[in-house]
This record gives C-alpha cells, structure tokens and sequence, in this order.
C-alpha cells in the first residue's frame, strides 16, 4: 500500500536513496491543480524514465503539459504516445544546485499554454509517498520485473531531449502528430484539463476553439 507523509522542516525534495519503506517526493499543486492521481499512468511513468527524472525534478507547468496532452487524447480518441508527445516539446534544464526540469515547445510548436504564469510556492509544499509493505518482485504498480517504473529518487543527470531526435514514429503515430498540429494552438492547458471529468468533453473543446474562435 502506499502511506502519505508529512516531511520533516528540514526534508528537501532533492533528499533521499535507498530506504526502508522506499519513498519518492510529489508537490501538493500536482493534485491539487492539475488532477494527477496515484498511482502514474503509464505514460507519465515512460516520460519519467525517459528524462531520467524523480517526479519533483519536473516543474508542475511541465506536469500540466503531461496531464493535458492525455486528456486531450482521451478526448479526441486518439492513442497517449510517449514519441508523439516528444514530437512537440523539448527540455531546459534549469539553474543549479537544483536544476529543475522544465518543458518548452520544441521547433515544432507546443500544444499548451502553461497551467499557471506563476508557481511562487510550489517548492514548499510536498509530501512523501511511503510504499508500505510492497515487494518489488510481485508488485506491478510501482515496479516492473523487480525495478521501479520510475526513478523515486533525485537524479543528478537527467536526458534532455529537443524534439523526436532520432527517435521514428509509426504510420498511426504520424498521422496523430499531423491532427494535433492542426488544432488552433496554443490550447488553454487549464480548459483541457476541465474536460478530465465533464460528461460534453467533446463538445467543450469544441465550443472553445472550433466555434467560438
């Protein structure tokens, strides 16, 4: 199971290794603002071990981006794609000692704008995800043939990516990548992820950018 903790005054984010229950760090805006739930989709663990990233290693506009581009696949009937995803983004690394982790659109042009122009106190509101009881041999959760699906712990040397790189898409996957970049972009990040849990999300994305606009 898992067990949310309060962490100590002096417990950073950036703090941590092997331990016993082992643990990772989340910022509190991740569920607060922008609907990510426990445990990750598969495509936030992939993007995640992709980066070379633990999840508070990446800035919560960046989460935005993640959250909303599964929501907008959802909502248009398209397959969540790791590669398409790629396709339109790139990473900066920030300034040490920290280096947090952000996205920017690639040269391919982003999909969303960022959830918020300001996260001033993010930073200071976390708490840690304690995996009680759970073995990583039998555990398909958080672990994947005895290893987690992610990195739990601060990474020194995250990948930075710009774009696909030479990474190759499939048929399917290219046509996704020519419909997303059709759309009237950039798309309001906190309108899509309003659609998450409405009952018209087709017709609120819609009604936003294909009649109104």
């Amino acid at each position: 199971m898992i067990r949310l903790e309060p962490c100590q005054a002096d417990e950073g984010v950036y703090m941590g290794g092997s331990t016993d229950p082992p643990h990772f760090y989340v910022y509190q805006c991740f569920f607060r603002d922008l609907g990510i739930r426990l445990p990750f989709t598969q495509f936030e663990c992939d993007f995640l071990n992709f980066i070379n990233s633990a999840p508070c290693q990446l800035h919560p506009n960046s989460w935005g981006f993640l959250r909303a581009f599964q929501v907008l696949c959802t909502v248009l009937g398209m397959d969540v794609s790791l590669r398409v995803f790629l396709h339109f983004y790139q990473l900066k690394i920030g300034a040490p000692p920290y280096c947090i982790l952000s996205l920017s659109e690639s040269k391919a042009g982003g999909l969303f704008t960022p959830y918020s122009q300001s996260y001033k106190k993010f930073k200071q509101e976390f708490f840690r995800v304690a995996l009680v009881g759970v073995n990583p041999l039998g555990d398909e959760v958080f672990y994947f043939g005895g290893l987690p699906k992610f990195p739990f712990y601060w990474c020194p040397k995250p990948s930075r990516f710009h774009g696909l790189g030479d990474l190759k898409v499939t048929a399917s996957e290219a046509v996704t990548i020519k419909n997303l970049a059709a759309l009237p972009r950039p798309l309001d990040c906190k309108l899509v992820l309003s659609l998450a849990n409405s009952p018209y999300r087709e017709r609120g994305l819609e009604s936003e950018y294909f009649v109104l606009r």
